[in-house]
């Protein structure tokens, strides 16, 4: 019978401290930055799974995980998986989508992207009806049913991005503010394979996706990695042309959210047609993840694990972009978050935890999450020895602040031992900043959370101390997946470490507590991990 994190223990286990020097204090803002410029260097390359630039990343990695005192899981830090990857040919593929009026003005990668995950080198649709079907959502769980038992099967489908932002007796339905999975981009195209339809393109505004169309609106250009969905065609489009759709149905793009939003929403043909040439190349290669572990020092828990994770992929090299800067460099996202992990991994080889622990950078999570997938389906030491996932993706760059963030926080036990280490250290913590992103769906963290292993992914707070003269969300979200990721003047790492010094102490007490962490009643992971952890089916 294993033992479990209750709350009513976290008072003792936050009684653990450390003898002698802090070893949270080897976290620094210097040493932070020294791994992020050979990471976000030109000569990286932007990182781009499976390419030459990625692989001298994982090298440096290796090198600096067998500095620190990590070893190896297995032969080598290593871990190689398989990828297929998918690159459309610009030049000879095209998009039409036809309708009353005649045929919308597309731009390609401008106000629309389109792509294939057919595996097939060769997709041509010929006018195949678009069918709009809302959100897409089946909820047995709410009772609701966008598709209402209407075959959409060899159609276009024409999602909205996010959840139904349906209320009913005063409540939301869903979950309000904050993304569900029904919301996420990925569900969509889930849901149009498992309705059996040719495609699926989603509707972009940036206040339903919470970030402009710039971030996906090349995406049909860029080597695109195999998830669980193959569609002939997958594309976005943007409010403008969605606008035309909408006269044609007889209303506006307001009004196909407001049809959407209602219980007796049935599918609705749009009168537009769609027709497609897409020629796709085909490869599978080798990328890898890169792991390193620090052994537990207490016999009865060392065969434990958390994990830390942080992806060091990125976009790579586009040489089609214009001007002279083609290379994206990935400096906040990730170089940040995987040299914050190299100087967390120092501390615990200081700090000696009872339990062991992992440290993993990730690949070809820009292409969906596939380096944690893997990881998780595949992990290097028994699935039910994995106890918590720590993730860190884009953390705190701008200085210092009065709080602490950590998606996730109300989650599990992770989350109230994070926010009792803030609090000692008199500091606010809080949950994810915008919960309308759907952030906890979007990083590392949820490839162990499905598994039923409790997560925590840190994120930067927002109430900063000294006033930075800017808007640190503008200039997060204008460098955002564009060549301008770079390391920039206004950095100021001294948060990142003080946030990861944060991260680092709630890690250290759960890996040196007599229990393991769980998640809190009624989540919507607890049955998965109670699949994983108990023993006996009775208690499940």
């Amino acid at each position: 019978m294993k033992r479990f994190l209750s709350f009513a223990s976290l008072g003792m286990l936050l009684g653990v401290v450390a003898c002698g020097p802090n070893p949270a204090d080897r976290i620094s803002a210097d040493g932070i930055m020294a791994d992020v410029e050979v990471l976000a260097a030109d000569s990286m390359e932007g990182r781009g799974a499976a390419t030459e630039g990625e692989a001298r990343a994982a090298a440096y990695i290796a090198h600096r995980f067998a500095e620190i005192g990590l070893e190896p899981l297995g032969d080598s830090y290593l871990l190689p998986i398989e990828l297929v990857g998918m690159t459309k040919d610009v030049a000879a593929s095209s998009l039409s989508i036809r309708g009353p009026s005649g045929p919308l003005t597309l731009d390609n990668d401008g106000n629309v992207t389109f792509w294939s995950t057919a595996e097939e080198p060769v997709v041509d649709l010929r006018d195949v009806p678009l069918v709009f079907v809302g959100y897409g959502v089946e909820a047995p769980e709410h009772e609701w049913d966008d598709f209402k038992g209407e075959d959409v099967a060899g159609k276009v489908l024409l999602f909205l991005n996010n959840d139904p932002p349906v209320q009913e007796r005063g409540e939301p339905l869903f979950a309000g503010d904050a993304r569900t999975y029904y919301g996420r981009w990925t569900y969509k195209f889930e849901q149009a394979e498992k309705h059996g339809a040719a495609g699926a393109i989603v509707v972009h505004t940036t206040e339903s996706a919470s970030y402009q169309f710039s971030v996906i609106g090349n995406t049909g250009s860029r080597r695109i990695w195999q998830r669980t969905y193959r569609l002939d065609l997958l594309g976005w489009i943007d409010s403008t042309l969605t606008e035309r759709i909408a006269a044609s149905m007889g209303t506006d793009l307001a009004g196909l959210f407001d049809l959407a939003a209602r219980r007796n929403f049935a599918p609705r043909e749009t009168g537009y047609r769609v027709t497609a040439h897409v020629e796709t190349d085909i490869e599978r290669v080798e990328a890898h993840n890169v792991a390193g572990v620090l052994r537990g020092s207490d016999r009865t828990l060392a065969d434990q694990y958390l994990v830390y994770t942080a992806h060091y992929d990125h976009l790579g090299i586009n040489p089609d972009l214009p001007g002279d800067d083609k290379i994206f460099n990935g400096a906040l996202d990730n170089a940040l978050g995987t040299a914050a992990v190299m100087a967390t991994a120092d501390a615990f080889v200081a700090a000696q935890p009872r339990r062991s622990v992992i440290f993993a950078a990730v690949t070809a999570e820009e292409g969906g999450l596939l380096g944690s997938s893997a990881f998780v389906a595949a992990p290097p030491v028994p699935r039910p020895q994995i106890v918590a996932n720590f993730n860190v993706d884009s953390p705190q760059v701008f200085g210092v602040t009065h709080d602490v963030a950590a998606i996730g926080l109300e989650m599990s036990t992770l989350g109230e031992v994070f926010a009792q280490v803030a609090e000692q250290h008199g500091l606010r913590p809080v949950g994810d900043p915008n919960p309308n992103a759907g952030s906890f769906y979007r990083s590392d963290q949820v490839s162990f959370a499905k598994a039923g292993i409790p997560a925590l992914y840190l994120q930067a707070g927002t109430e900063y101390v000294d006033s930075l003269g800017f808007d640190p969300r503008d200039r997060k979200q204008r460098h955002y997946h564009q060549v301008t990721d770079e390391i920039h003047d206004e950095w100021d790492l001294e948060g990142t470490a003080r946030d990861m010094r944060v991260l680092f102490e709630t890690a250290l007490r759960i890996a040196n507590a007599d229990t393991q962490p769980r998640w809190v009643p009624g989540h919507e992971f607890e049955e998965e991990w109670r699949e994983l952890y108990t023993d006996d089916p009775n208690e499940r």
